[in-house]
């Protein structure tokens, strides 16, 4: 048996073959033109060797007039009959024909033999209806294998009439000179089309060659000596030959079957992983069944999808052929014969359902002389069919999942409420960017641990509140105080909605709100209401003791004492007075910066004797003084700055620690005057650096507070220095203290501005 070039399934292959030659500088064009011309170079050595050399055989009982004839007709037979044997991603046509072109040089003169080979060849390659290139290539390849056969035989065997050793050494080294011929064209075309080197290519195909001359020559051989010397036996001399195609046969279809199965299960595995799925069924679907065209028509698109073997690897998007438009709504597999373009022989087109959805319909088709479809790979078909349908909805329905998903995973991270949900054993599974904020513990850090080991909670008592579900009462909500990482506490709501299989809770979504504002809220409301009780209860008692002393007493008093309970009287209710007023100014501002203009007298005064006062005023050794010895005017409100300047000397006091000093520095630029007071107190977060200066606001945490105020102070103190043309401002460092700095505009550059 030979093989011809037939290498279908690798990338290029059918491309290369089925195009006309357009391009002189195509290397196919190229290798195939050159073979011609070398073929015809041996063929024309052939008859000039041996212009009148008979048979190298004879004994024939045909009359010369038929032996020619008979002769082609058997070649032309021998190459038609061939078995297409897939050889790993290529596919080999195997045949007879050598075995007969051994028959032609044995029973023929040489230029008959050589007619009766090329004769045969090109009705047998018209016949099959192969590529202009292909049959270029067959035609030179097999020209020149057979000129190096009939050379090397006649010249080694001569033509003695009867076999005998120089004849089959002559046969045989021809055999050898025609396989190497056609294994070096075979190699040349194949390392252009495969981009392998022409010598791998020869070494993997040299044992198989040799395998295939060995047997062809045998039969050659032995068929022309019965031919000569028994015709009778011809028949039975066709059954080993026979028998030889139907197991090549036989091994064809097991490989077909092998590489359609590895095929299939290529396709199970797309079908499942579903990325790129139509592009991936369609190619598949094409080499599995060996078809030249696979497509989809779907539904949703007016469109043809295309998977053709000339173009390998590639898919078209067409509008939809009208052999394909009058069975798009086929409900059954169908096979179409009818009213088909001239390129294509056959048409199988089977529905895509899964269910009560249909997708669309799916086609294989198959071009010129090829083999049809069958019954069998029609049952194979359409249950893939129904799978590639049945994954499309499973794609949609995942589509749809994951925008759902989509969705809900916005809500919850936009949410302002945390979120978070627990599995069985009460571990998270879910955890919510606003849950990581209030709590200062990040995703990743949360996931896959239990609630209770994830929060820290101060009060042993509260533990049993992070889990207060059971299957009689899957809702609930409570409240509880947790630690965070950086020692802050929060409180927080926690709003539990579980499900349970009977006793067994399966998950647990909790809605968590950060109640810690409200709480503090609550606390500074009742601080607030008792500092107030207390800094009116403070001047009012000894004004009332001085009162009830002036009134039972006051004529036998001295009048320096009575001088003086009236001084400390009317100072007293001075303080009164202020504390009232800032209480009513503090009402009166809103959140945001009121313009306080009316309650600011415009002045230029000594910021460095308004200091002083406040120094004297406090009457305090803690407090460390820098001012210039010089006055240092400034536009302001000579009352405004002194209670601006009070509170922050005053804050400063009470948050830093009894043994510690409190430093008020004076600096000057071009245009401001600040005056810096230090304390050495805990320090302020730098979150909260802006929210001291809110109305209420206390940096301490209202469950451990211990220091008193009204968290008036700071909120009055920014307001009035703004509506003085100023402001105040904070630095500070954790457990190392705070600077607050009043900045105020020096009078010669106001009265400027």
């Amino acid at each position: 048996m030979t093989a011809s070039a037939s290498p279908a399934g690798r990338p290029g292959v059918t491309r290369a073959a089925g195009r006309a030659p357009t391009s002189r500088g195509d290397p196919v064009v190229r290798l195939v033109t050159r073979l011609c011309l070398l073929a015809g170079l041996l063929a024309l050595a052939a008859m000039l060797l041996f212009p009148h050399r008979g048979s190298v055989l004879r004994g024939v009982g045909l009359p010369d007039a038929w032996l020619l004839p008979t002769l082609v007709v058997l070649t032309f037979l021998a190459e038609i009959t061939v078995v297409r044997l897939r050889h790993g991603d290529a596919v080999e046509a195997l045949s007879l024909y050598e075995a007969a072109l051994i028959i032609d040089v044995l029973l023929l003169p040489p230029h008959q033999a050589l007619l009766a080979a090329v004769l045969g060849l090109v009705a047998a390659l018209v016949v099959q209806r192969r590529p202009i290139v292909k049959i270029l290539f067959n035609l030179g390849n097999f020209t020149a294998a057979v000129s190096a056969l009939i050379v090397v035989t006649h010249a080694v065997g001569g033509a003695p009439g009867t076999l005998d050793a120089r004849v089959l050494a002559g046969v045989l080294l021809g055999s050898i000179a025609f396989t190497t011929v056609n294994l070096v064209c075979m190699a040349a075309i194949l390392s252009i089309i495969t981009g392998e080197s022409r010598l791998s290519i020869i070494r993997s195909e040299a044992r198989l060659s040799v395998y295939m001359a060995t047997g062809t020559l045998a039969t050659g051989l032995t068929t022309a000596e019965i031919g000569l010397h028994a015709p009778l036996l011809l028949p039975f001399m066709a059954m080993p030959a026979l028998a030889v195609t139907y197991a090549y046969r036989t091994a064809a279809q097991e490989a077909d079957e092998r590489a359609r199965s590895a095929r299939l299960l290529e396709l199970s595995h797309a079908l499942a992983e579903r990325d790129d799925l139509e592009r991936r069924f369609l190619h598949l679907v094409r080499d599995a069944f060996d078809v030249d065209l696979a497509m989809l028509v779907l539904d949703r698109a007016d469109i043809a999808l295309i998977a053709d073997a000339q173009t390998p690897g590639e898919l078209s998007a067409e509008p939809v052929p009208h052999h394909l438009a009058a069975v798009r709504d086929a409900d059954t597999p169908t096979f179409v014969a009818q009213d088909l373009p001239d390129d294509i022989r056959q048409l199988v087109v089977v529905p895509l359902e899964a269910g009560d959805r249909r997708f669309g319909v799916a086609a294989l088709a198959v071009r010129g002389r090829r083999t049809k479809l069958s019954t069998r790979e029609l049952t194979l078909l359409a249950p893939l069919a129904n799978a590639l349908a049945a994954a499309m909805r499973g794609s949609e329905h995942l589509d749809r999942l994951i925008e759902e998903t989509s969705k809900l995973h916005a809500v919850v991270e936009q949410s302002t409420e945390g979120i978070f949900m627990l599995d069985g054993d009460g571990r998270i599974q879910m955890w919510s960017r606003a849950i990581a904020e209030v709590t200062d513990i990040a995703d990743a850090a949360a996931g896959g641990r239990r609630l209770t080991e994830l929060l820290d909670v101060p009060d042993p008592d509260e533990y049993g509140r992070l889990l207060p579900v059971t299957a009689d009462h899957p809702r609930a909500t409570v409240e509880v105080t947790i630690r965070r990482p950086d020692g802050e506490r929060r409180r927080l709501r926690l709003s539990h909605s579980a499900v349970f299989s009977g006793a067994t809770l399966v998950r647990d979504v909790v809605v968590v709100r950060d109640m810690t504002r409200e709480h503090r809220t609550e606390r500074l409301k009742s601080d607030f209401i008792a500092t107030v009780s207390h800094e009116l209860r403070t001047p009012l008692t000894p004004i009332l003791g001085y009162l009830h002393l002036l009134r039972t007493r006051g004529d036998r008093l001295a009048e320096q004492k009575r001088q003086n309970a009236l001084a400390l009287i009317a100072d007293r209710a001075a303080h009164m007075s202020r504390l009232v007023e800032d209480l009513l100014l503090a009402s009166r501002m809103g959140d945001a910066d009121d313009d306080l203009t009316p309650h600011v007298s415009a002045g230029t005064h000594d910021l460095a004797a308004v200091v002083r006062q406040v120094v004297n005023d406090l009457g305090t050794p803690r407090i460390d003084v820098e001012l210039p010895g010089h006055p240092v005017p400034a536009a302001c409100d000579f009352d405004r700055a002194l209670q601006v300047a009070s509170n922050l000397i005053g804050n400063a006091l009470k948050y830093s620690p009894e043994t510690e000093d409190v430093r008020v520095r004076m600096r000057l630029d071009d245009d401001h005057v600040h005056v810096d007071v230090s304390d050495r107190g805990r320090g302020i977060p730098a979150d909260q650096l802006e929210k001291v200066f809110e109305k209420f606001h206390r940096v301490e945490d209202p469950m451990t507070m211990s220091t008193s105020g009204t968290g008036l102070g700071l909120f009055i103190s920014r307001r009035l220095a703004r509506a003085m043309g100023g402001d105040v401002t904070v630095s500070s460092t954790l457990n190392v203290g705070s600077v607050f700095t009043l900045t105020l505009r020096r009078a010669e550059h106001a009265a400027a501005g």
